[in-house]
């Protein structure tokens, strides 16, 4: 590697190098960690080198870095040399289960002897292994954590895991792997609702799909064989952590939800000789969406008090709205919601709008209106508010017929956040924290960007959006 590429990323370590306290703080209290995997071009004595340089503190471990066994000398020689590196073993994995109780329980006396909670697993789908598993989770107290391995392995959707969990005991789950999920076209936000309590552990990574005939190619000349075939089977590559399809933002938001708080593991397949530099950028990727959740917004100004209308105008059918526990719900016929309060006009600002959309549900935010008694506003622009609706194509995050977004970034029955930024004559609009449009409007443009005020829309009686937590941020001209 040249010199500028060592300078690099020893500048890189020394940022990322911290107490625990101060680690804590980045991750937002999350126990970020890593699948040893990542590092499987390095021994493990290395590879725990380079996790401490990376201020990364838990690991799940991939046997070639610590192979199972018992034996009290090995146990301690490994509990040894991950004390001296400052790294807890959080979960090991992936092990294979079938119903041979001798072989399940070398497993689970090597979790019990080396002190982590939870295996990630492949169990085989049968009701003799699964009954085996009841039985030893409940008596070491050990978690199973099932883990997705993509199209075409055992379990491929949550439905998989979901289906073999149903009635067994609370201990037995998943490992979610955010990645595989996204190859098998599964949001990972979702997966995390539905499995809820039974996410035992998380390997985050992400994916890419290849929309361009042309890049597609390129890659698949430059790919390993291995890579390359997944693309021509999928149309998807791994990449680095935020550069693809996952809502790292969203994925970290459910996972609070449910009350996760086993390790995150950050798991990087790409480049296993040299992967540090992309190490990195991947787990800056979670300190920056963490910092997205929680920042304090210095600046913003709430414009809806959560308990009434006040400062806010119905324009038509008024029974379409109704607000509880500090939400806005709409679901009835077409009605657009106004703010009217004492800080209107809006010329430059930044809008926060948290927002839920039900199934097949359609609605919208529009910035730069004006009040109208009746209709779809004909001032401003809107940005849309779609996840599955069917009958638009114009997705969550458009900014409406002028610059679209085709793909779905949202799950249904998903709190997100949209964040519109105005600023002379350009829109950025992200989904929580990522960029979905950015829109400069030229200078003979048609609809020239103005000024006005914020409306939400309600678009059908078949669809049920909710809003909560409307705040804004005046910038200077």
């Amino acid at each position: 590697m040249p010199i500028a590429g060592l300078a690099f990323l020893a500048c890189l370590f020394a940022q990322s190098t911290n107490s625990g306290a101060e680690a804590a703080d980045q991750y937002g209290g999350f126990k970020m960690g890593i699948q040893s995997y990542s590092l499987r071009g390095f021994d493990a004595a290395d590879a725990m080198k380079h996790s401490k340089k990376l201020g990364i503190k838990y690991w799940e471990a991939y046997p070639k870095h610590i192979p199972m066994s018992t034996v009290p000398a090995h146990v301690k020689e490994q509990k040894a040399k991950l004390k001296k590196a400052g790294i807890t073993l959080a979960s090991y994995g992936v092990v294979g289960f079938d119903d041979n109780e001798t072989k399940a329980r070398e497993a689970f006396d090597f979790a019990k002897a080396m002190g982590f909670n939870s295996i990630s697993a492949n169990p085989k789908k049968d009701k003799a292994t699964f009954d085996l598993l009841d039985k030893l989770v409940e008596e070491y107290q050990i978690a199973i954590a099932i883990h997705n391995h993509g199209p075409g392995a055992d379990y491929d959707k949550v439905d998989d895991v979901l289906e073999w969990v149903d009635g067994r005991n609370p201990l037995i789950g998943a490992c979610v792997d955010t990645g595989h999920y996204l190859r098998s076209n599964e949001d990972p936000v979702e997966v995390i609702q539905k499995l809820g309590k039974r996410v035992f552990g998380v390997h985050f990574k992400d994916v890419r799909t290849i929309h361009s005939d042309e890049e597609k190619a390129k890659l698949i000349a430059e790919l390993p064989k291995n890579r390359a075939n997944q693309l021509e089977r999928e149309g998807k590559i791994f990449t680095i952590l935020g550069e693809g399809e996952l809502n790292v933002v969203g994925t970290l938001r459910a996972l609070r939800e449910i009350g996760y708080t086993n390790a995150i593991s950050l798991e990087y397949e790409e480049n296993p000789e040299n992967p540090l530099s992309d190490i990195e950028l991947c787990l800056q990727a979670v300190r920056d969406a963490v910092a997205y959740l929680d920042s304090d917004e210095e600046g913003f100004v709430q414009i809806f008090d959560s308990k009434s209308f006040d400062g806010w105008k119905i324009n038509e059918v008024p029974e379409t709205w109704k607000i509880e526990d500090g939400v806005i719900t709409c679901q009835g016929l077409r009605s657009h919601l106004f703010y009217v309060g004492d800080l209107a006009p809006f010329k430059n600002f930044e809008l926060k709008v948290d927002v839920n959309a039900e199934n097949n549900s359609n609605g919208g935010i529009y910035f730069h209106t004006k009040f109208q008694k009746t209709g779809w506003p004909d001032a401003g622009f809107e940005t849309q508010v779609n996840n599955t609706y069917s009958k638009d194509p114009r997705k969550t995050g458009s900014l409406y017929a002028v610059k679209d977004v085709t793909e779905q970034l949202i799950p249904d029955n998903a709190w997100w956040t949209q964040h519109v930024i105005v600023k002379g004559n350009r829109v950025i609009i992200k989904i929580d924290g990522k960029v979905a449009v950015d829109y400069t409007a030229p200078a003979d443009a048609e609809r020239p960007l103005g000024e006005g005020t914020f409306a939400l829309q309600a678009h059908d009686p078949h669809s049920t959006v909710h809003f909560k937590n409307i705040r804004v941020k005046r910038l200077s001209d």
